[in-house]
């Protein structure tokens, strides 16, 4: 017999949802705020060839109905550019405080530019240097310069002195430097994680034992960095017994009383954060230093085969750097950052020198990439 339904249960009826609300198109901006599609998709991107007036038009109602752009879709843009080949935009200025590339092409300046040269190429830009210490060359004339040539990007090198004033035209600028030399005006910046390169380096050397652990500074390079590797020091002192707790030898060159300070506090481990305390040792005193002390460098490129260390990566730093800028372009944030962002980017811990250096020539196939000897932080 066929199931039937007791003669008093009301039939049920479902309601139908009321449908989603529509996503607004870029189509719908459009007709809203009177302009064409390519108008409008260039305005809600702040294009320097949309008037700003016309860009606040389409932003306002964008936000007014609650327009998104669609990410899904954004993938799907870039992957159809890439596939089809990278267009050219722009070139982006690399500005060096020095007078040509061979004082620069040893340090980790250098290794800025590698990383910001590929990563803009792999974006449709291209970075080109400039020189703030050539010959008569001033500030106004740079930005003159840049002006002349239709560039807009800025990545601006570090300065060998902390503080450092650089008054370009910023106006016409969108600019990111890297580190901390630079301190007026208050720019975007790109750098290594100093301070918790710093706690990772004593971490390990507690956890590999020693417990007394001094720290080796150069006042001019540790300002250069905002005294982040030296605060950190201190910060780790704090959590350490009074007896296992070294003042920092700090001096203008990095070398001090160092007998003297070793005699005193009996290290077990240096941590040397500008120099090189071995190099310093045997260029003061003419002999080696203790071999029955740990040594560790900030910055590895400054020490040999006796210390271990910390890589900064500036290679990353330098791409990430080039990011930023190319991001500031798109979106025409041209002038000086109303709040000035930093991307810090933490360095490898290196156990061995030697496999360190074994793999930096295993990666770098390119002539420029060779590692050349100790650089310069």
């Amino acid at each position: 017999m066929a199931n039937r339904s007791p003669k008093n249960t009301p039939a049920v009826s479902a309601s139908p949802a009321p449908p989603a609300p529509r996503r607004p198109t870029l189509r719908t901006i459009a007709r809203e705020a009177g302009l064409s599609l390519a108008a409008t998709s260039m305005a809600l991107r702040n294009h320097p060839g949309i008037a700003a007036s016309t860009c606040a038009r389409a932003q306002a109602v964008a936000h007014r109905l609650g327009y998104h752009p669609d990410p899904k879709l954004a993938t799907l843009m870039q992957h159809l550019r890439t596939q089809s080949g990278t267009e050219y935009h722009e070139t982006i200025a690399f500005l060096s405080s020095f007078a040509r590339y061979e004082e620069w092409s040893w340090i980790s300046q250098h290794d800025y530019y590698l990383g910001a040269t590929e990563r803009a190429s792999e974006l449709g830009y291209r970075v080109e240097t400039f020189h703030l210490g050539a010959p008569d060359m001033t500030p106004s004339r740079m930005s003159d310069m840049l002006s002349a040539r239709g560039i807009r990007g800025l990545l601006v090198a570090g300065f060998p002195q902390a503080g450092t004033h650089l008054p370009l035209a910023w106006e016409r600028f969108a600019a990111v430097t890297f580190d901390y030399s630079v301190t007026t005006p208050l720019l975007h910046r790109a750098t290594t994680d100093y301070y918790r390169e710093m706690l990772t380096v004593l971490h390990r050397l507690s956890e590999a034992g020693c417990r007394r652990i001094g720290l080796n500074i150069r006042i001019g390079d540790d300002a250069k960095v905002w005294s982040l590797w030296r605060s950190a020091y201190l910060l780790f002192n704090d959590t350490l017994p009074r007896n296992r707790r070294l003042p920092v030898n700090a001096s203008d060159d990095g070398k001090g009383n160092l007998d003297t300070w070793i005699r005193k506090y009996r290290p077990d481990a240096i941590v040397s954060a500008g120099g090189d305390f071995p190099l310093d040792y045997e260029k003061v005193r003419r002999r080696p230093p203790p071999d029955d002390i740990r040594y560790v460098n900030m910055n590895i490129r400054h020490a040999d085969s006796r210390s271990q260390g910390i890589d900064k990566i500036s290679w990353v730093v330098g791409r990430m750097a080039c990011n930023h800028c190319v991001t500031l372009l798109q979106q025409n944030e041209i002038g000086l950052p109303g709040h000035p962002q930093i991307i810090s980017i933490e360095g490898k811990w290196v156990e061995n020198y030697d496999t360190w250096l074994a793999s930096l020539d295993s990666r770098c196939t390119r002539p420029e990439c060779t590692y050349t000897g100790r650089g310069k932080s």
